[in-house]
């Protein structure tokens, strides 16, 4: 085929591909392509509800709740399980939301997760300006895993739903009845700086690796921010081995000694506004 037919063709193609993705409105367009996780496999397909949870969510929010939405990740690749986020407030304390998913939950054949004895606030990690109340659950065939968080702000409690498959839901038990903590246990004790926020946006645990994310909302530079954090993983005999600094971006490759073995940690600090980042720190086991 000569070369002016296959740009005259590819021409013709490109209109039709772009206008794929105009079905939907842009303001829907936008915002699940901003949820879409970039770190995830190009399979994964996000859909957002707004103001809407579920049909199949399986149980029923608090009464008179006002949901605000949900997002779901679907994908067939099993190293990345699919699973749904609901969003709402309720005028319910968050004593009082514990105790409804407790009943509801049960009622739908959901057991509690096992939790460290300190409850089920993170161990390590990003540790909250703000503490988030709420625990996690399970249930098996199909195995998932449902992380509640709550967080009381004015007269509302604003609620965070996750339900995410689990495929290795049988080895995530038992780590946590042998040890008794959550998989953030692995991970360093990271205390916020004097005047910060940071709220923790999630994470999980699998065979050898844990990761957690954070947003930070501070008035230090990421360099500051970096050297604040990475003086606490040092001291908890972290030893930062790669730096990388590109735009608003720092990634940083660290060994660690876990269970006799070596393994790589990883700090990253994302700067998405001014003042304002996107921590990711975790560890991968390397045997």
């Amino acid at each position: 085929m000569p070369f002016k037919t296959l740009v005259l063709l590819g021409a013709l193609l490109l209109p039709t591909a772009l206008a794929q993705s105009s079905t939907m409105s842009p303001e829907r367009e936008l915002l699940e392509r901003a949820v879409a996780p970039l770190w995830g496999p190009t399979s994964v397909r996000t859909t957002v509800l707004v103001r809407q949870s579920p049909a199949d969510l399986g149980f029923a929010l608090p009464q008179g709740s006002r949901v605000v939405g949900s997002v779901r990740a679907e994908t067939g690749n099993p190293d990345f399980p699919g699973g749904v986020t609901v969003y709402f407030d309720t005028r319910l304390t968050p004593a009082q939301v514990d105790t409804h998913f407790a009943r509801v939950l049960g009622q739908a054949g959901w057991k509690a997760f096992p939790l460290p004895p300190d409850g089920p606030n993170p161990e390590g990690g990003f540790l909250p300006t703000t503490p988030i109340g709420g625990r996690p659950y399970y249930r098996e065939k199909p195995d998932q895993r449902l992380t509640l968080q709550t967080r009381a702000v004015g007269d509302v409690t604003q609620v965070t739903l996750s339900r995410q498959d689990l495929p290795n839901l049988a080895q995530e038990l038992r780590y946590a009845r042998t040890d008794g903590g959550s998989p953030f246990g692995r991970l360093p004790r990271l205390l916020p700086p004097a005047g910060a926020t940071v709220t923790p946006r999630g994470g999980g645990g699998g065979g050898d690796s844990v990761t957690m994310s954070a947003g930070i909302e501070s008035t230090l530079s990421r360099t500051a921010l970096f050297d604040h954090y990475a003086a606490q993983l040092k001291q908890a005999g972290w030893t930062l081995r790669n730096r990388a600094d590109t735009g608003a971006l720092t990634t940083t490759l660290w060994t660690l000694r876990e269970d006799g073995r070596e393994r790589l940690g990883l700090l990253i600090l994302n700067e998405t506004a001014r003042g304002q980042y996107r921590g990711i720190i975790g560890i991968q086991g390397l045997e």
